[in-house]
């Protein structure tokens, strides 16, 4: 055997192992159940509870919040079709972080030009939580690589059926 077969050879081994490593890895955050897509016809149209705050899939309306970076809550009902556009939405609770936490979340949601979310949000059980669509991570801390493996292992998934 050539010595460009050796590295050709093993080269294919080294992938195959590193194909097979990403695959048993666990996926970012929490499944969470199910809640469908039902379309409503406003935030205020009545529907049942949500299973998480916030929430991860379930009633809302037909349209979208903007991608980026917001100063204000956006209404469940809004953000969950973000979410199921694809959209991975990044929470902070106002009185729990610092401006520098959230200059720091918004230096990494400004990397990405679309599908991806920043916002305030009162009530959340932790300082920082992530969703997607059925999925949600919930951090005491900022944690820039926790964030971004979130983000980018969820952004761009559409869940429409």
């Amino acid at each position: 055997m050539t010595k460009t077969q050796y590295i050709i050879g093993g080269s294919i081994i080294l992938i195959a192992g590193l194909i097979i490593w990403s695959a048993m890895q666990p996926s970012p955050g929490v499944q969470i159940s199910d809640m469908g897509n039902e379309h409503i016809d406003s935030i205020d149209t009545p529907h049942s509870a949500y299973n998480t705050t916030p929430p991860t899939s379930g009633p809302h309306v037909g349209n979208i919040a903007k991608w980026g970076i917001h100063d204000e809550q956006i209404a469940d009902e809004i953000q969950i079709h973000n979410l199921e556009d694809g959209g991975v939405i990044v929470h902070y609770d106002n009185e729990r972080v610092s401006q520098e936490v959230i200059s720091d979340l918004e230096d990494i949601v400004r990397n990405y030009s679309t599908l991806v979310i920043l916002e305030p949000y009162s009530g959340l059980n932790t300082s920082i939580v992530l969703t997607a669509w059925n999925k949600i991570d919930e951090l005491d801390d900022f944690d820039e690589e926790r964030i971004k493996i979130f983000i980018n292992a969820y952004k761009g998934i559409d869940h429409h059926n």
